[in-house]
């Protein structure tokens, strides 16, 4: 029999043995053949383990971030490709219609009888485009009278060539004295004083802010503007300085006006013509005042020359006379009429109308072949001609409208004018058409023959009789 202490002893034996065979067994759970001394040396293996499990972590907290970045980049190019892959609308650039017509008129009243003759330039006279009225404070602008004018234009599809009258009396007064009562009692809108502005660089400012609101680039432009404004027309009748007086300055001031307007006009729209202040005729003053801006190098700065024709009841509108004063200064530009006003309310004998429009036919026929790509006539209505003149007159239309409808219809459109001889006229472009009041063309068999208020007839040219009365002869 085994004493109770040794069985004591025995058992607490068996119970290490036995733990320790269990403790062995769990650390050696990958088939290692370590000894069981080995495997109880290693009290730093739970610190290698969190090694392990920390660089295992970071790897793990990496990855997430990695995959969290992408998208949020994949975001922000789907946001950016937008604007890298539509462009921004390119303005839309307005173009006028008519252009190359050949016939106006000045500030005409009713615009839609004016249509009616398929007349489609207008020269408002003095217009709204004058510095003072539009900037009436610097730096502030009223564009009311100004955008008027041009919608009432563009109901109708007429085309403006704008006058800018550089003249603000904010600015005037600076430097420049105030006009009398009496030369301010025409035109009062254009301002109480006339000389070259004070500050050119204001002056400038103003016109680059009238061209940009009418060129129709689709930049700052009238809202609702449909015809654009591309002629621009720098003053009137500069020389004209005594009782009616348009401008008080020497030609050299002018010429600087001229200088400023024209660059501030190509700076706003370089494909806007600027065209030179009115010629008002070819008289001694006139001609004085010029000779000197053209000496100077004036033409540099218009596109296009410009001369007016009034009360001289001038066979061909001075159109052949102005041809050749510009070629004194080897000027070789395009010239309008801007201005054709007949008669002298003077005269006690006074043509009839049916003269008048004869002779206003033959005028202007020779004016186009002196080369005046333009006419603009004075006035619609009444206006400062005889009344024998009116288009329309107090009745309504005269026979002034009829020479113009009759006119219109045979010659616009047309690209080149042969003189043959002093009463025959040769018309070519959207029509073949010649004009003659004495001399018939060479033609023969039947044509077609239009007479100055749109009767027509056919008739064999051999046939046909004409003395003072001009005629339009078609062939057929």
């Amino acid at each position: 029999m085994i004493p109770v202490n040794k069985a004591i002893l025995v058992i607490a034996i068996i119970a290490t043995l036995a733990i320790g065979g269990a403790l062995t067994y769990k650390t050696l759970q990958p088939s290692d053949q370590t000894d069981t001394t080995q495997e109880t040396d290693q009290p730093e293996t739970p610190e290698e383990t969190e090694t392990t499990t920390e660089e295992l972590d970071t790897t793990v907290s990496t990855e997430p971030e990695e995959t969290t970045t992408e998208p949020e980049e994949t975001e922000l190019q789907e946001l950016e490709e937008p604007e890298e892959t539509i462009p921004e609308p390119e303005p839309v650039m307005l173009n006028i219609t008519h252009e190359y017509t050949h016939f106006g008129f000045m500030h005409p009243e009713h615009l839609q009888e004016m249509t009616d003759l398929g007349i489609y330039w207008q020269r408002p006279h003095p217009g709204p485009f004058v510095w003072g009225l539009i900037e009436k404070e610097q730096g502030s602008y009223d564009w009311s009278e100004a955008d008027a004018e041009v919608q009432r234009s563009q109901e109708y599809q007429i085309n403006i060539i704008a006058t800018i009258w550089p003249f603000a009396d904010w600015d005037q007064e600076v430097c420049n004295t105030r006009l009398s009562s009496m030369e301010t009692k025409m035109f009062r809108e254009i301002g109480e004083y006339r000389g070259k502005p004070c500050d050119m660089e204001a002056y400038s400012a103003f016109v680059s802010a009238v061209v940009e609101r009418y060129d129709g680039d689709g930049v700052d432009d009238m809202p609702g503007l449909t015809m654009p404004i591309k002629y621009w027309e720098v003053s009137n009748e500069p020389s004209m300085q005594e009782v009616l007086v348009f401008f008080t300055g020497t030609p050299e001031e002018y010429h600087e006006i001229l200088e400023t307007t024209y660059n501030a006009v190509k700076q706003a729209d370089p494909d806007a013509m600027v065209v030179q202040g009115g010629m008002s005729g070819l008289h001694g003053d006139s001609t004085d005042f010029w000779d000197s801006v053209l000496a100077d190098g004036g033409a540099e700065y218009f596109d296009i020359a410009n001369i007016h024709s009034i009360g001289q009841s001038s066979e061909n509108l001075m159109a052949s006379e102005y041809r050749d004063y510009l070629a004194s200064f080897d000027i070789e530009k395009p010239f309008w009429v801007t201005e054709a006003q007949y008669g002298n309310k003077m005269e006690k004998d006074q043509p009839t109308g049916e003269e008048w429009a004869f002779f206003i036919t033959k005028s202007y026929v020779r004016a186009y072949s002196g080369g005046a790509e333009k006419i603009f006539y004075v006035g619609l209505e009444e206006s400062p001609g005889v009344e024998s003149t009116w288009v329309i007159g107090r009745d309504g239309p005269q026979e002034m409208y009829y020479a113009f409808d009759t006119m219109v219809d045979k010659l616009d459109g047309w690209t080149t004018v042969e003189q043959i001889e002093d009463d025959l006229y040769l018309f070519t472009g959207e029509k073949t058409v010649y004009v003659c009041w004495g001399t018939l063309p060479a033609l023969t068999g039947t044509v077609t023959v239009t007479y100055w208020d749109g009767n027509t007839q056919s008739i064999d040219i051999s046939s046909l009789e004409i003395k003072d009365e001009p005629v339009y002869i078609e062939a057929q």
